[in-house]
């Protein structure tokens, strides 16, 4: 067993994917910092995306081989056998895996939680591991059948509480798109003692009982101080932003999903119609369908430093995809947002800042079990649902106010160097010991098994009254 001062070999697994290997970077950073010597596994295919800002942390690369897949045929593969892309790309991963920490036994395994080749691979090799979950707890209510504890109610010496019904629910219910087997490595992992970092803030997640095993690190981000000086070598946005005393609305749609021509018509002519200053990270093929390149008033880029830019006091709104690091960082900068969420998570996203107070809808959404990246349609999304979205947010001093709120509460949570400590608590103790014991009694369910088994009784029950 490692001691307290000894260094540490520490395996990082991620698929090649921003939105979850970002989050297990900022990770990488703090741990090389303290010494230890940390590798990023990561698929082949990523490579030239990722290489130098794993580097960059400190850490080195080890690309695994992919046996000639490439991100076009793990999706076909993934559509021709059922399976989530997720179980694909870790199916693929695991050889290789394999491999490599049989040649370099790591002390313990960092993990993106949709990596489940680390689960894999750490159970079948007795590792210690850590995952990371960028994302709300209720997700892995989701994912592993978890009871929501706001729910319960104590009577008659029985505590009870129940699943709420969602749109994931459903789709993991009906086993469309490989959830319930992409889902089943990582409820066990954590039934075995994973240790399970999840980076939200409460107050944005409701307060409840968790596992010993669940530690809310909050966003794992730089210091606010040093993200605001990261800005100042960006000249030309910088004087942008100066430029506009009643502040400035930054959009972000990520990096996967690719926006329609009208998409794109709509959110400018709608901010153009609210009258204001925008900055806006678009891709640059995507440019060709603005009605106007050259207005005064937006800043197009194909790149921004988002972090960092959050930051800047003249970002007053933050319209938003809904991806959960881009939330974190966009709350521990204090700024609300209006919600435009595309697949996934994000629509669950989009409706909890909603009832949190810090959010609007940008229109119509999608439910997120929609099976594709950009399921809007036209007349979802107008011009003026946009502008009335944006005035609303940015004329309700409500919305900054909880955003203000959120972002002070971030700072209860010890942030990456908390996640970082436990990472090091898992590689010199193990996690056998906040392993719970009733996790898999208590787990997997679903709220439609209950609602079918309530429309068989209420059927029985029907058919015995007619008989009287």
């Amino acid at each position: 067993m490692a001691g307290d001062k000894e260094k540490l070999s520490i395996a990082v697994v991620s698929m090649h994917k921003q939105g979850h290997l970002a989050p297990v970077l900022y990770l990488c950073s703090e741990l090389c910092k303290r010494g230890h010597q940390v590798c990023v596994y990561m698929p082949e295919i990523g490579k030239n995306d990722f290489e130098k800002k794993i580097k960059e942390t400190g850490a080195a690369l080890v690309a695994l081989d992919m046996q000639g897949y490439s991100d076009e045929t793990i999706k076909s593969t993934a559509t021709a056998s059922r399976k989530h892309v997720f179980t694909v790309i870790s199916n693929l991963m695991c050889p290789a895996l394999r491999k490599e920490f049989s040649q370099k036994r790591p002390d313990v395994v960092l993990a993106d939680f949709a990596s489940i080749a680390g689960c894999l691979i750490t159970e079948e090799m007795k590792l210690p591991l850590v995952l990371n979950m960028p994302g709300p707890l209720s997700l892995m209510q989701v994912i592993c059948g978890l009871p929501d504890t706001s729910t319960g109610v104590n009577c008659f010496g029985l505590h009870l509480a129940r699943q709420r019904f969602s749109a994931s629910t459903l789709v993991k219910w009906l086993g469309l798109g490989g959830l319930t087997e992409w889902g089943k490595p990582l409820r066990n992992a954590v039934g075995r003692g994973a240790m399970v970092l999840v980076q939200t803030i409460w107050g944005l997640d409701k307060p409840m009982p968790i596992y010993p095993n669940f530690i809310v690190t909050g966003p794992v981000l730089p210091p606010a101080a040093a993200l605001r000086d990261g800005l100042a070598k960006h000249v030309e946005l910088q004087r942008f932003l100066r430029a506009a005393p009643e502040g400035v609305v930054y959009v972000t749609t990520g990096s996967l999903v690719k926006l329609e021509a009208w998409q794109v018509r709509v959110i400018f002519n709608g901010l153009k119609k609210a009258k204001c200053r925008v900055v806006w990270s678009l891709k640059e093929e995507k440019q060709e369908f603005l009605p106007s390149k050259e207005d005064p008033d937006f800043f197009i880029s194909k790149w921004l430093p988002q972090a960092e830019l959050l930051q800047d006091p003249a970002i007053k709104l933050v319209i938003t995809h809904c991806g959960w690091g881009g939330i974190m960082e966009t709350l521990i900068a204090g700024k609300p947002m209006v919600a435009v969420p595309f697949f996934g998570d994000q629509p669950q996203n989009a409706k909890l800042i909603q009832q949190r107070g810090l959010a609007e809808l940008i229109g119509r959404i999608p439910t997120g079990a929609e099976g594709t990246l950009n399921p809007y349609k036209e007349g979802w999304i107008t011009e003026d649902s946009v502008c009335s979205a944006v005035t609303k947010v940015m004329n309700t001093p409500s919305y900054a106010a909880k955003a203000a709120e959120l972002m002070i509460a971030s700072g209860a949570t010890g942030g990456v160097a908390t996640a970082a400590q436990h990472v090091e608590w898992a590689a010199r103790y193990g996690t056998s010991h906040v392993k719970p014991e009733n996790f898999s009694y208590f787990t997997g369910s679903n709220p439609f098994n209950g609602l079918v088994v309530g429309l068989g009784l209420c059927a029985v029950g029907l058919c015995k009254l007619s008989l009287f």
